[in-house]
């Protein structure tokens, strides 16, 4: 996955999570997080526990405290996102090296991967800064995860369709030109809403 930062900063995210034994994996969990309620999160399509980061707004915040436990204080990320098979992930700064990001993964049964390097490039091919890392990054919990789960609500009526379910979603900021979109899956449609910082919903696309 490459994912193109605004601000001419770039995240090549060349990493292979599978490789847990490699990059700091922690088992456990085990469900810690609660579980992915069916009538508003898609099912893992591998038949494994539906992802409760999806439309749980509490556990996105104890899997942030359990990446920041891991990474250290203060905790900026530069991007984030949910989906139905890999669970949550989170590119985080590190708070001692502001140059550098590291990818933590929180699968849907609690089992946290991480930290994983991420390699940062400026999109014009030079030597990536500190300083730009620095405005790409934000505080996770400034997004309004209290709303997530009515957020998700109101993007299955708003969509128009009663079966869909959220099947992934992305915060990259919390600036105006930011993206942060929840997308969701239905039998006929793939629904898109975006949203503000605060989660409420801007628009549903079609």
């Amino acid at each position: 996955m490459t994912e193109f930062l605004p601000r001419r900063v770039a995240c090549a995210i060349g990493i292979a999570l599978a490789l847990s034994a490699c990059s700091g994996s922690t088992s456990g969990g085990g469900g810690s997080y609660g579980s992915g309620d069916p009538s508003l999160t898609a099912p893992n399509p591998g038949g494994g526990t539906a992802n409760p980061f999806l439309a749980d707004g509490q556990a996105v915040l104890h899997a942030l405290d359990a990446i920041e436990a891991k990474s250290g204080k203060p905790l900026r990320v530069t991007s984030m996102e949910a989906d139905t098979v890999n669970g949550m992930m989170v590119n985080v700064q590190e708070p001692s090296n502001h140059v550098n990001v590291d990818g933590y993964k929180i699968a849907p049964d609690g089992s946290m991967t991480g930290p994983t390097p991420v390699k940062v490039m400026s999109l014009d091919g030079g030597p990536i800064t500190a300083a730009e890392v620095d405005r790409q990054a934000f505080d996770p919990r400034a997004i309004g995860w209290a709303r997530l789960t009515q957020t998700v609500k109101d993007a299955i009526v708003q969509s128009k369709s009663p079966d869909a379910r959220v099947a992934n979603w992305e915060i990259d900021g919390v600036g105006h030109d930011d993206k942060r979109f929840i997308y969701l899956d239905a039998a006929r449609s793939r629904p898109v809403a975006e949203v503000k910082p605060d989660l409420s919903i801007v628009s549903v696309r079609f």
